[in-house]
């Protein structure tokens, strides 16, 4: 039976770091946004913040379409990212179906540690230079608050309480996903 796992949350959460866990440990493709907007820049390039976002928006395209290709052929898989509700909801609601197992984990932490986690992102250059996170970093944390809570989407949801020791918090959620499905 096709199965979804949606790893959501703000930045610097521990989204990543969730997701390639769960796919190591269950063996399921893992479609993450940053890493399918990273080939884009890698393909055309990147520019101002308006590129950056159009780009966001074409790697959620893809990202809902491969998954819903994935689901459709009775695979499982996990999608992660920085889902906003206001641009995903309509892709979130062709995707759902009453049939598909689905598992939400929504990844928080203090506005004050992701706030830091970003900080200490930007200073060390961790991610792809196209994301603008230095020119961007006052946006971004304006908008850490707005993602610490899960998507409105039916099924069970887990909190990833990424400030706990990691692999001690990771072991739970796993094993509250493999009891889920």
């Amino acid at each position: 039976m096709s199965a979804l796992i949606v790893v959501s949350g703000p930045p610097c959460a521990g989204k990543s770091t969730l997701a390639n866990r769960l796919r190591e440990e269950l063996g399921w493709p893992l479609l993450a946004k940053d890493s399918i907007k990273e080939l884009l820049f890698d393909s055309v390039g990147w520019h101002d913040r308006a590129w950056s976002r159009k780009l966001s928006e074409a790697s959620y395209a893809v990202l809902f379409n491969v998954a819903a290709e994935l689901l459709r052929a009775g695979q499982r898989c996990v999608i992660e990212g920085n889902f906003r509700w206001r641009d995903t909801a309509g892709r979130f609601g062709s995707l759902l179906r009453p049939e598909l197992r689905v598992v939400q984990i929504c990844c928080t932490a203090p506005l004050a540690v992701l706030s830091a986690r970003l900080h200490s992102r930007i200073a060390a250059g961790q991610r792809h230079p196209g994301h603008l996170d230095a020119a961007t970093a006052q946006e971004i944390e304006g908008e850490l608050a707005r993602f610490n809570q899960p998507l409105p989407i039916a099924g069970p949801q887990l909190v990833f309480d990424s400030t706990q020791p990691e692999r001690i918090a990771m072991d739970k959620v796993l094993e509250a996903v493999r009891a889920l499905l």
